[in-house]
């Protein structure tokens, strides 16, 4: 019975460990070596790793922070038509790491982003090396056929999959 007890101690003890190393995040002055699973150049891929898919214009750069112990640029960006995801409208913050290509003001663009954890402080982070794409007009022919809005509207619907039930 002292056996099983001494057993059952190290396993949570392990568990616990185990749970507060992947929830507690890095340390502020860690290094963060972001892991990508889709190829940054395929809007495809793209659109399925992106939580929100959506287009909008930049109003301006509004400075850096870090946020979960990595540096990002913030920018205000009114939000346009959302292709992915929910709770989109008006106008939000949009980062970027340091290494990725300035946004410009004025200019417009298919996000795609995953919120951070705290959306209203902190906003929504581009998908990690998927640049935005350039997309002043879209009613502008896409390659492939279609407008550019038809493109993301397809590429969103395919990364949402089949509805429940179908």
């Amino acid at each position: 019975m002292a056996v099983s007890l001494a057993g059952a101690a190290v396993l949570v003890a392990l568990a616990w460990a185990t749970h507060h190393q992947l929830t507690a995040g890095p340390a502020p002055e860690a290094a963060v070596e972001a892991m990508v699973l889709h190829d940054p150049s395929d809007d495809g891929e793209v659109a399925a790793a992106a939580t929100a898919l959506w287009h909008g214009t930049v109003l301006r750069r509004t400075g850096d922070r870090t946020i979960a112990g990595i540096p990002s640029v913030r920018y205000e960006v009114t939000v346009g038509r959302v292709f992915k995801g929910e709770g989109l409208a008006g106008t939000v913050v949009v980062t970027l790491t340091p290494d990725d290509r300035p946004l410009e003001d004025g200019a417009r663009y298919i996000f795609p982003t995953v919120p951070w954890q705290n959306t209203t402080r902190d906003g929504h982070a581009v998908l990690a090396e998927a640049q935005p794409r350039p997309a002043d007009d879209l009613t502008a022919p896409a390659a492939g056929g279609g407008t550019v809005a038809e493109h993301w509207t397809r590429l969103a619907s395919a990364a949402a999959g089949p509805a429940p039930g179908a």
